[in-house]
């Protein structure tokens, strides 16, 4: 059984694990730390197989691989129950950990979520989508700029340079490759905790209050959505005090 590097901060008796997204680890968070609870809540920053503290650990970098990863670690830190956290690609992850651990897992936190059936594209453009990415073909640039329009070139050299420096080739295409490819839509019925959901007003229409309010109504119940007015993509680097308060609202 491997265990995924991570970092506690905190001694609070509420536990709140947290899990990053495709183009970036654990510091993604760094910027909300100074604002955290460490007396109520504790804090146990995550990173999967091929990224940050985990980069050493190689493996398929699937969504079943990776969440029972996830479980794995939640019984080797013998919490007892815990508020999972998770932002974009690793929501799908946080889902179908909530289905194979339901007895640990309190709620979910899912911030700029995609659902359980991943995100739909034609064959062709998969096909052209994880090719590019495998040759480091200019697609974190792109992404990062069209989803950055907002800020400045320095901000823009950051995120890139984040994700680039965060996580292995392999990992990065192996997770695109998950979310393209996997889908569990129909297991989503017996996801029974509660789930917050936390968007930003400026983020691609996909993650959009409206399109992620029409796709979560679909197939799932026990759900609360709530935008951040002043974020895009990324919420506890853009609003790290509003993202604070709010996940320890979530979790009081």
């Amino acid at each position: 059984m491997i265990e995924l590097g991570h970092k506690i901060l905190g001694t609070g008796e509420t536990q709140i694990m947290i899990l990053h997204e495709l183009m970036g680890d654990h510091k993604n968070y760094e910027a909300i730390l100074p604002y955290l609870d460490k007396t109520n809540f504790t804090y146990i920053f995550v990173d999967l197989r091929g990224y940050g503290l985990s980069k050493k650990i190689s493996g398929e970098y699937s969504c079943e691989e990776a969440a029972n990863d996830v479980k794995n670690l939640i019984g080797i830190l013998k919490l007892v129950t815990v508020n999972l956290l998770a932002h974009s690609m690793s929501t799908m992850i946080a889902q179908k950990v909530a289905l194979i651990d339901e007895p640990h897992i309190s709620q979910l936190i899912l911030v700029t979520p995609i659902t359980a059936a991943g995100i739909q594209v034609p064959k062709i453009s998969q096909d052209k989508l994880l090719g590019d990415f495998s040759h480091n073909d200019g697609n974190i640039e792109e992404i990062v700029r069209s989803s950055s329009k907002r800020h400045n070139e320095s901000w823009i050299k950051n995120r890139i340079d984040m994700a680039y420096n965060s996580s292995i080739l392999d990992a990065r295409v192996g997770y695109m490759k998950m979310y393209l490819t996997t889908n569990f839509l129909d297991e989503v019925p017996n996801i029974k905790v509660p789930i917050k959901i936390i968007v930003g007003k400026y983020d691609f229409s996909i993650f959009s209050l409206k399109t992620v309010t029409r796709l979560f109504s679909a197939s799932y119940v026990n759900f609360e959505v709530c935008e951040c007015q002043e974020a895009g993509h990324y919420p506890m680097l853009e609003c790290p005090v509003y993202f604070a308060g709010k996940i320890e609202e979530f979790c009081s």
